[in-house]
């Protein structure tokens, strides 16, 4: 009972205050053992990604739908009930009498009652039978826990191929390798796997990146190793974007949106901490986070800029920069493998596209009036937000897209009758295909 307890505390923080899932998880879990965490956490995983099919599932069962509960702690006990018996297979007895009496717990006498009631209902319902008879795209969104606009959204994007479609989400629902970002400054990503493996404990593999590893076995991110610097926590597709970007010693290097830093630390590290990276964001939050990121990893050239990055200039800069790098807030359509709950968050991707062209603009501009380059990045898997974004760049400024010259897959040549005839040169990452968040890179030059 005290992991389903744990688990249902953590799904209203997630829920209610919009905490990210690991922080919800650490603050329910205080103080419990590794067992109890990692049981609590898969819980919570769980029943987030599957969400749509528990809630049609209960109201099949019952005729209550558990978006209009109104005690968000009920709400999470009946989905986390309904996938431990439907999803896990648990015995549903057992598993509603625990749901039961957390209600009582938690919230009361009525409620678990009403609980009572909704499990018994839930109990007689099938996955099969909710399932058959659906119009394929809502039948794949409910097996697999995805949302069916995108769904329908992804079939356009593969152009009608059905298998594609079904490989991305299942990949959405398979949590890709920790990525370890060995620290040039301190370890030589040659004998990386070695002082790792004798040191530490940490088993690696290589990866596509010279000084990236997927961890194997050990642990990454809060490590002795990690702690002492030698290496970062970050995403395969997400160092490709600082990678292309090619920042040389002695460079000075524009960050937009750089918070919270794994590609201003990334970009730091590759130029031998020699130059200057502004690292510009208008999150004092986020700019904190990345100065202690920096102070661990022992990176000094970073310097934070705290404002909008729409409307910067030039003179808002302490100089002009050689390179420019812009990651802005995008959809995250390309993280649901690693952050399930954005699935069933609004996304308006024209909203999304339109807010990053804002912060794109004025990069443009410094970068078509003083030579930069500049590299553009997302972790959407939208057209909107990506090609559709790098077109009107190409149009609309004197820049021209060159070869981001890492390895991926290409960008969309074409979306509902556009065309982008330089898709070659952009690079797409998908979670089917490469193991990483699905994340999208172009480079241009001014």
């Amino acid at each position: 009972m005290e992991n389903q307890l744990l688990a249902v505390k953590a799904l209203v923080l997630v829920e209610t205050r919009g905490m990210p899932i690991p922080e919800a998880v650490e603050r329910t879990c205080r103080d419990r053992s590794t067992d109890v965490r990692r049981s609590v956490q898969a819980f919570v995983y769980e029943t987030i990604k599957r969400r749509n099919l528990l809630d049609e599932l209960i109201a099949t069962g019952s005729d209550v739908h558990p978006e209009d509960v109104r005690s968000p702690y009920v709400r999470q006990i009946l989905r986390v009930g309904t996938m431990e018996m439907k999803i896990w297979g648990n015995p549903s007895p057992a598993v509603t009498d625990c749901m039961v009496r957390i209600a009582k717990k938690l919230v009361g006498s009525r409620a678990g009652a009403f609980v009572n009631a909704v499990l018994r209902g839930v109990e007689r319902v099938s996955v099969k039978n909710v399932l058959e008879d659906r119009p394929w795209t809502e039948r794949l969104a409910l097996e697999y826990g995805h949302p069916e606009w995108f769904v329908l959204y992804m079939l356009e994007i593969f152009g009608g191929d059905r298998d594609r479609v079904e490989l991305l989400l299942r990949a959405n629902n398979r949590v890709p390798p920790q990525y370890l970002r060995v620290n040039r400054l301190k370890l030589d990503p040659l004998t990386a796997d070695d002082v790792l493996e004798r040191e530490y404990g940490i088993v690696t593999e290589p990866t596509f990146l010279e000084e990236v590893r997927a961890l194997v076995r050990g642990r990454g991110y809060g490590s002795k190793a990690w702690r002492e610097g030698l290496f970062d926590v970050q995403d395969l597709a997400s160092a490709s974007a600082s990678a292309a970007l090619g920042a040389e010693p002695g460079e000075t290097v524009l960050d937009i949106c750089a918070a919270p830093g794994s590609k201003t630390t990334h970009t730091a590290e590759r130029m031998f901490d020699e130059g200057e990276v502004w690292a510009v964001d208008r999150s004092e939050l986020g700019l904190r986070v990345l100065e202690r990121r920096c102070r661990r990893l022992e990176i000094t050239c970073v310097r934070t800029i705290c404002r909008d990055a729409r409307g910067l200039t030039v003179d808002d800069l302490p100089g002009v920069p050689d390179r420019i790098l812009v990651d802005p807030p995008c959809s995250t359509t390309g993280v649901w493998n690693r952050n399930p709950d954005s699935r069933w968050k609004p996304k308006p991707l024209e909203r999304f596209a339109e807010r990053q062209w804002e912060i794109l603009e004025p990069a443009l501009r410094i970068a078509e009036e003083y030579g930069c380059t500049l590299v553009y990045s997302t972790c959407s898997v939208s057209w909107e937000e990506n090609e559709a974004i790098v077109k009107r760049a190409l149009e609309e400024f004197d820049v021209k897209l060159v070869d981001v010259d890492v390895p991926g897959s290409p960008g969309i040549e074409e979306f509902r009758g556009e065309r982008f005839r330089e898709y070659r040169k952009v690079r797409r990452y998908w979670p089917f295909r490469h193991d990483t968040a699905g994340f999208f890179v172009a480079k241009m030059k001014g």
